[in-house]
Order: structure tokens, then C-alpha cells, then sequence
């Protein structure tokens, strides 16, 4: 089969990681085309030589970018009067004019939109309408990476988009769940494909240094984009009241994102100084996440985030708020443990291991005796490819 797969750019984030991770697992096996909104990104040397990289042409090409991304005047401009009309005309019209002025693609048997369609007016996304409109297959998948209420998604524009497509893929139970509440009719259409981790690439890259901390606290880690969402400024409040009560802790926070300066100002009026560390964006974290005791996701809302199998593989278990994945993911697994998604919740929780260690230490060595591998996921990747909606 000829697989096109079609995606915003490959700047480090979680669905840009899960494609990387995916291409790998099928590069070998499949004929497949990754086609970019906009040829950039970090990742972008990482994808396997024998994937054929494209990139969508102007205006198109502006839904991938940033404003960083432009390389004069022109095409700032250009792309600021896209977003404009994206916003106040949404993004369906805005793309549907776009799209007229972009050739059709043929000659694939499978066109894929890995990135999901979001809140109907945001200058985000166009993934999915690109393989609608600009594409000739005879059958189409768009995957979810999403808990679709939380993202303002909800809308009669989506529902017609998502009804397009022969098969909706969601990365996690949870999620398949949450889109199923907030678009029942469309259940039917509805496929479990789970995220590649790439398990190997990520013990490789976590043994690449030795990460030596200190041995008489508790080390924690969280490794997110530091967004109001991720919860990190409640997960400092905690912290500070644990260390008032006289615990000994040490928080790493791995990230950058548009609350990175008012997290990092409330560490200092929390006198935190000595206790957290900011880190900023690491292209590879791995070597502290596996040095660390505990992972911690404080989110106040999450999909399926892909640093929980990152996090189990290297025998760091991890400790998360209650999101739509995070029982199946994490509980159920026996990676770690899920609180109440509350600030109460999380200091239950959070203080019930620090005051108990010896728990901690159990898990690690648990997890390290499990077996990890992306088969199940490729199995599920191979199923929706050939039709096997539903699992």
C-alpha cells in the first residue's frame, strides 16, 4: 500500500514525537509519504531516509509555521492575513479558499491526517481538511491526540470533518471516550491506535549521560510544555508545603512554554530557590527523567502523553492527576499511581510517598523488570489501515 501521511511540521511535541516513533516502526515494511504543512522542525533530521518528505505549498504551507518561522517580511505578512481570516471567517473557509490554490495529491491508497482538528477558529491544525480537499485515496484516516472537551472542539464544523473520514484513531482509550461523549454518532468510525514510544531510542538516549543527584531527598521531574493546563504552578504550592513540613525534596522542571517566567517567579516567592530547578526545553531529558525517583503530572488535563512510557521503560514511576488517560495509563499498568485532580488531591498523594519511599523503590524495581515494546501499537496502526475499525 502507499501511505500518505500528512502533518503540521516536526517541531518537539508530543504528536510530532509519536509520528517520529511511528515511521520508524513502518518505514522498512511500508511505501510511505510524509507530507508537511511547513518542512521544519527539530525532529526533522530524525525521520528515516527512506520516508519521501514533502511540503504543501503557499498559503498552506503557513498552517505548519510559526511567526518565527518566516523568512522576510512577505511571507509574515502573508501568513498574519491567513490567520486573520482564520479567525474571523474559521478556519473552514479560510482553508477551503487556501486549498484552490494547492494541486491535488493522487496515487496513494491511504491518506492519514496524524494531527487531530481543533477549535474551529483557530489558526491551528488544517491537517485533517488537507486530506479531504487536496487529496485523492480511497480511504482516509485522522487520528486524535486529544481529550476533544477540553481543546473547544466541539462544533457542527468538526463534526462534518470527522464524519468525512473512514476512520477516527485515538492514541488512548480515554480519549476515544471523551470524542465518543462529545460526538456519539460518529462512535462507529471510532479505532484504538496507540502511540509508538520508541522504547529502544529512548534507553539509548538516556544511557548517552550520567545524571549523579542528590541521595538524601526525594528527586522529582516533570517534562512537559509549561502551560497553564500542565498544572505546574499548583505542583509548586505543593512543594512548598511539603518542604515547610520539613521534607526533603528536590524538583527538576524540564520545559519551556508561555507560563515558563511566571512559574519560575512563583518559585522564588514560594522560596523554592534551593528546591526546584528550571531546565528549559532539554532535547534530551532522558538521562534525568531515569536518574529521578517520581515523574509528576500535575495537568489539569491531559490526552496520552508520551512521556509515561518513557518514564516506566527507564524504571521511573510516575505520579499523575486524574486525566482521561491516566487511570488506563498509568494505574492500570502499574506504572504509578493516579490522585484526585485537585490541589488537595495531588498533596494527599504526593505527600503519602514522600513520607513512604520504600513504595517508590518498589515500583522502580517493578518496572524494571517489565517487558516494553511498540507491537501492539503497530499491530493496532496495521488494523485501521486495512479496516478493522473497532477494538
Amino acid at each position: 500500500m502507499r501511505i500518505l501521511i500528512v502533518n503540521n511540521n516536526m517541531y518537539i511535541g508530543g504528536v510530532q514525537k509519536a509520528l517520529l516513533n511511528l515511521l520508524w516502526e513502518i518505514h522498512d515494511s511500508n511505501d510511505v509519504t510524509l507530507l508537511l504543512l511547513y518542512q521544519g522542525g527539530e525532529l526533522l533530521d530524525r525521520i528515516p531516509s527512506n520516508i519521501r518528505v514533502l511540503e504543501a505549498s503557499a498559503p498552506i504551507r503557513y498552517w505548519g509555521m510559526s511567526g518565527r518561522d518566516a523568512k522576510d517580511r512577505g511571507e509574515l505578512v502573508a501568513r498574519s492575513v491567513w490567520a486573520a481570516i482564520a479567525r474571523l471567517a474559521g478556519r473552514g473557509a479560510s482553508f477551503r479558499l487556501a486549498s484552490c490554490m494547492h494541486p491535488k495529491i493522487e496515487g496513494y491508497d491511504i491518506a492519514i491526517s496524524f494531527l487531530h482538528s481543533g477549535n474551529p477558529k483557530a489558526f491551528y491544525g488544517g491537517c485533517a481538511e488537507f486530506v479531504l480537499q487536496c487529496v485523492d485515496a480511497p480511504r482516509k484516516i485522522c487520528f486524535l491526540h486529544n481529550d476533544f472537551r477540553q481543546i473547544q472542539a466541539i462544533s457542527a464544523y468538526n463534526n462534518k470533518i470527522y464524519r468525512s473520514f473512514d476512520c477516527i484513531a485515538a492514541c488512548s482509550y480515554g480519549c476515544r471516550e471523551a470524542f465518543c461523549k462529545a460526538m456519539p454518532g460518529l462512535a462507529d468510525k471510532t479505532a484504538i491506535v496507540h502511540n509508538c514510544l520508541g522504547y529502544k531510542e529512548v534507553r539509548r538516549l538516556a544511557s548517552m549521560e550520567q545524571v549523579l543527584l542528590e541521595h538524601d531527598c526525594l528527586n522529582i521531574v516533570t517534562v512537559a510544555r509549561l502551560g497553564r493546563e500542565k498544572g505546574v504552578l499548583r505542583a509548586l504550592r505543593v512543594i512548598s508545603e511539603l518542604v515547610r513540613e520539613g521534607y526533603s525534596l528536590r524538583y527538576y522542571v524540564v520545559g519551556m512554554g508561555p507560563e515558563f517566567d511566571e512559574d519560575q517567579k512563583a518559585a522564588v516567592d514560594l522560596g523554592l530557590e534551593g528546591t526546584v530547578r528550571f531546565l528549559g526545553q532539554q532535547s534530551n531529558p532522558y538521562p534525568l527523567m531515569a536518574a529521578c525517583d517520581l515523574l509528576l503530572i500535575p495537568s489539569y488535563a491531559e490526552a496520552a502523553p508520551l512521556v509515561i512510557g518513557e518514564s516506566a521503560c527507564l524504571g521511573t514511576p510516575i505520579l499523575s492527576t486524574r486525566t482521561s488517560s491516566a487511570t488506563e495509563m498509568i494505574r492500570d499498568t502499574g506504572y504509578g499511581w493516579v490522585c484526585d485532580n485537585s490541589d488537595e488531591g495531588l498533596f494527599l498523594d504526593l505527600a503519602a510517598l514522600v513520607r513512604n519511599p520504600s513504595e517508590i523503590r518498589s515500583r522502580h524495581g517493578a518496572l524494571l523488570g517489565m517487558t516494553f515494546d511498540d507491537k501492539l501499537a503497530v499491530a493496532e496502526f496495521e488494523n485501521v489501515l486495512i479496516g478493522g475499525e473497532r477494538q
